[in-house]
């Protein structure tokens, strides 16, 4: 089965790589992103093809076409703690996120990668071990 990408969701200065010979080239990112690409589009951003050829072993900008589960907000999980608990709590993930982007993913405006969305819970349930933590919503999207 093929992927279909659409090309407007691809950020802009994201890499595309052009090698067609490539071993995982059937579920890379990268070149499903090419194949994806319509005509019309004048100008790309892509990997080296001299830096490609002359890599031996794994290749180390391949990138999965696996979407991925991120979390968006945990408002919900902030007022299942108890007030005594919850000063502390915020206080500990504005230490990890910083106070600008704690307030962005708090919300959801920002997404939660798996491991922020770990990050996240383990805060929580180190000053709260009784809850049951769940994000606000979920979305899957490919990890550019």
């Amino acid at each position: 089965m093929k992927t279909e990408i659409d090309f407007r969701q691809i950020p802009f200065e994201y890499a595309l790589c052009l090698n067609e010979q490539c071993t995982k080239a059937d579920s890379c990112l990268r070149q499903l992103c090419v194949q994806n690409m319509p005509a019309d589009k004048e100008y790309w951003n892509i990997v080296s093809p001299k830096r490609l050829a002359a890599l031996k072993g794994d290749c180390p900008f391949y990138r999965s076409s696996r979407k991925v589960r991120y979390a968006k907000g945990f408002i919900n999980m902030l007022d299942s703690l108890p007030y005594n608990k919850r000063k502390a709590t915020i206080s500990h993930l504005m230490g990890c996120f910083g106070q600008r982007t704690y307030y962005r993913v708090r919300k959801g405006e920002r997404p939660l990668s798996p491991d922020e969305q770990q990050t996240v819970l383990n805060i929580i349930r180190q000053h709260h071990a009784d809850i049951i933590p769940e994000f606000d919503a979920y979305t899957e999207e490919y990890a550019w």
